[in-house]
C-alpha cells in the first residue's frame, strides 16, 4: 500500500512549495546564493539513487512541472516527493514555506534534508541519514486542552451520587469508562461496554441515593 502522499503535508503548501507563489509572486531570490556543494549540486536521478538505496520505492518517478522554488521535483511511487535546489538558500526558502504552511497543516511530520535537496516522505526519518542527510521536523503539535479531572472520588459511592449532581449523563459516563477498563472517548466504546457503565452507576445510586437511580 502506498504511503500517504506528503505524509500529512496540505495540498496548499504543496502548491506552494512547487509553484513557488506563481499566482503573481515569484519567491524572493537572496542576494548571495551560496552552492549546496562543491562542484554540480545533485540532479533528481541522483537523489533517486539515493532514495531507493536507502530503501525507498522509486523506480519509476513522475517529474513535476517548472517551480520558481525547486530545480526539479518528482513523485515516487511510494508516495514520497523529492525535489533539488539551486542552492541551500534555495533549500531553505523551501523549507521556510514548508513551515509557514503549518496552519493548514497542523500534524507535524518529518521531512528528510540534504545540501541541496528535500524528501517528503512516510519514510523520511528512517532514510534521512542513510542517504547522507538529516531529519527535520516540519510544524509543532498544536496543544490540546487539558482533559478535565473531576473533583469527586468516583470509587466510591457518595462520590459518584455527588458527581451525578454536577455532571452531565456523558461526562460521568467518560469519567467512570476507565476504572471499569473502557476508553474514555465515548465514540471508541461499544454499545455494551456504555451499558456496563450505566449498571455500574445504578447500582451505586441504589445503595447511596436512589432518588438517582433509574
Amino acid at each position: 500500500m502506498k504511503r500517504s502522499l506528503l505524509c500529512g503535508l496540505s495540498a496548499v503548501a504543496v502548491a506552494i512549495l512547487l509553484a513557488g507563489c506563481s499566482a503573481g509572486e515569484d519567491m524572493p531570490v537572496p542576494v548571495a546564493e551560496t552552492p549546496a556543494a562543491d562542484g554540480a549540486g545533485t540532479t533528481l536521478e541522483d537523489l533517486r539513487a539515493m532514495y531507493v538505496q536507502a530503501g525507498g520505492e522509486c523506480e519509476s518517478p513522475s517529474p513535476r512541472g517548472e517551480s520558481a522554488v525547486a530545480e526539479e521535483a518528482a513523485d515516487c511511487e511510494d508516495g514520497a516527493l523529492l525535489t533539488t535546489y539551486k542552492s541551500t538558500a534555495r533549500r531553505d526558502g523551501a523549507i521556510s514555506l514548508l513551515q509557514g504552511a503549518q496552519d493548514s497543516n497542523p500534524s507535524p511530520h518529518i521531512i528528510a534534508v540534504g545540501a541541496d535537496w528535500i524528501v517528503n516522505s512516510g519514510a523520511a526519518a528512517e532514510v534521512a541519514l542513510k542517504m547522507g542527510g538529516e531529519t527535520l521536523q516540519i510544524g509543532v503539535p498544536r496543544d490540546e486542552p487539558a482533559p478535565v479531572e473531576p473533583d469527586f472520588d468516583l470509587t466510591t459511592d457518595d462520590g459518584l451520587c455527588a458527581a451525578d449532581a454536577e455532571m452531565s449523563n456523558l461526562e460521568l459516563n467518560d469519567a467512570i469508562a476507565p476504572m471499569l477498563g473502557y476508553s474514555a472517548d465515548r465514540d471508541d466504546r461499544t454499545f455494551e461496554q456504555d451499558e456496563a457503565i450505566r449498571e455500574h452507576k445504578n447500582a451505586a445510586f441504589e445503595r447511596a441515593c436512589p432518588e438517582r437511580a433509574g
